[in-house]
């Protein structure tokens, strides 16, 4: 069938009804006026039954092989300037970053780092890096919420990947997008710009680590500082409680609040040495434990099916610490083991649909069978007690039960791991002393995510 040819207004309107939906509060480009009147884009109709149906099920065919077809017209109409107007060409690029089938490593000009790129280029052409723009344009709140979609999932390709990023913080200067820019102020609108704050705070993490031997432990605790006030000032609505009662079940709040636990695992990857280190591998710990029980819910109630490609990336960065104290304590801890498989069989799911996942599930499993007396690197030093409280003395003057309580406000009932809270964290325990550890690079966890980077690379040269 033609790439011009007319779609099935009722296939339009079942597919479009998925996107808002279920993926709406990650990516809200494209609003519901934009698939009215009589003669809506092509292009944007293409794209919305693209995305709607890789968020289908999987049946007789798998949702990307259905979706094989409504991307070959995309690409043909965006490669022959069918679309006339570029911010639904925009729109298209922003939809076509979610469609990620290869390996992260593979060199692909169809992969979503690509499109990424191409539309991030649009952007600048546009303007909509800088808001003298906004005033001048037809509808501002639409382009405003495009631009920060392209910041979220820039920003993800630089802390997943390691990428330069192609929208530079210097040159974005672009106010922070309102309940007003949307077209409906409801929960999915609040959603979406929670995910734009912790993309900032992701954001800031990426760029300090980059610039690492010029920033000041003061940037660290800054960054610390913002997660605190992310948790503590989320709207009424998105919260996973209400007091001690758990609110009912929101697969997109779910989402929010695990993008919220992997920041604090990053965070303790990249700057765990501004907290003492007991401290930070608690955290660490605790944050994987209280994705493992969210990602659970998700999957008995049979969701996982609309988690885009990132969950991948997120499932990864939850098993590390899992990983991690499981080596460390010689696999008799169960409550480990166990949380190590239901994050397995999340992303064996995901695995039926994306691909990758499964290349990932077999590196998590060959990296959850590695020996905790695995040697250190040459030249590598234990690190002492005495390092953990020197590095306690230049980071954030806080006990670590305080530092705990503001990062997880929550009650004991999210997660079995919570009664580390409770413990004297500024103790040298046996249970999570990393600091017993060989140095193994810069962080505690880095080798596991150096593995990670790695089994992709190896995966392809199989």
């Amino acid at each position: 069938m033609h790439a011009t040819t007319p779609l099935c207004k009722a296939k339009v309107e079942a597919l479009a009804d998925s996107y808002f939906r279920h993926l709406y509060h990650r990516v809200p480009v494209i609003d519901r006026k934009d698939l009215l009147g009589k003669e809506p884009s092509l292009l944007v109709c293409q794209s919305i039954c693209l995305i709607g149906t890789l968020l289908r099920h999987p049946g007789i065919r798998s949702p990307l092989e259905d979706s094989d077809e409504y991307y070959c017209k995309i690409k043909a109409l965006l490669f022959a300037n069918h679309e006339a107007n570029y911010h639904h060409v925009l729109q298209a690029l922003c939809l076509l970053v979610f469609r990620n089938t290869t390996p992260p490593r593979a060199l692909s000009l169809d992969s979503s780092y690509q499109w990424l790129g191409m539309a991030i280029r649009l952007a600048y052409q546009m303007g909509l890096h800088r808001e003298s723009t906004y005033s001048k344009l037809e509808n501002p709140g639409s382009a405003r919420r495009i631009m920060w979609s392209l910041y979220a999932a820039d920003t993800l390709q630089s802390a997943c990947f390691g990428r330069p990023s192609g929208i530079a913080s210097s040159e974005f200067d672009i106010r922070l997008v309102q309940l007003a820019d949307f077209e409906l102020s409801n929960i999915q609108a609040e959603l979406f710009i929670e995910y734009t704050k912790l993309s900032i705070i992701l954001g800031r993490m990426v760029d300090c680590h980059n610039r690492r031997s010029e920033h000041s432990p003061e940037d660290a605790t800054i960054i610390l500082e913002s997660l605190q006030e992310w948790i503590s000032n989320l709207p009424y609505s998105l919260n996973l409680y209400h007091g001690t009662e758990r609110c009912p079940f929101r697969r997109d709040v779910y989402e929010v609040h695990i993008n919220y636990f992997v920041c604090i695992i990053v965070f303790c990857r990249l700057f765990g040495q501004s907290l003492t280190q007991s401290t930070s591998s608690a955290a660490s710990l605790l944050a994987s434990s209280c994705i493992t029980r969210l990602y659970e819910e998700i999957n008995l109630r049979d969701e996982i099916n609309y988690l885009m490609p990132i969950n991948n990336w997120f499932l990864m960065v939850g098993c590390a610490p899992q990983i991690h104290h499981n080596a460390t304590s010689s696999g008799t801890d169960q409550l480990c083991v166990a949380e190590l498989h239901i994050l397995m069989d999340a992303l064996n799911y995901m695995g039926l649909k994306w691909p990758p996942a499964r290349t990932l599930l077999g590196i998590i499993e060959r990296l959850s069978t590695i020996d905790s007396t695995r040697p250190a690197p040459f030249g590598g030093t234990p690190t002492t007690y005495q390092d953990n409280e020197r590095v306690a003395e230049t980071g954030p003057h806080r006990k670590s039960s305080d530092l705990l309580n503001a990062l997880f406000p929550f009650p004991r009932s999210l997660s079995p791991r919570m009664e580390l809270i409770d413990s004297n964290m500024e103790d040298s325990s046996e249970q999570f002393a990393f600091e017993r550890l060989a140095d193994f690079g810069s962080d505690e966890l880095n080798w596991i995510f150096n593995q990670y980077q790695s089994g992709f690379i190896d995966s392809l040269m199989e």
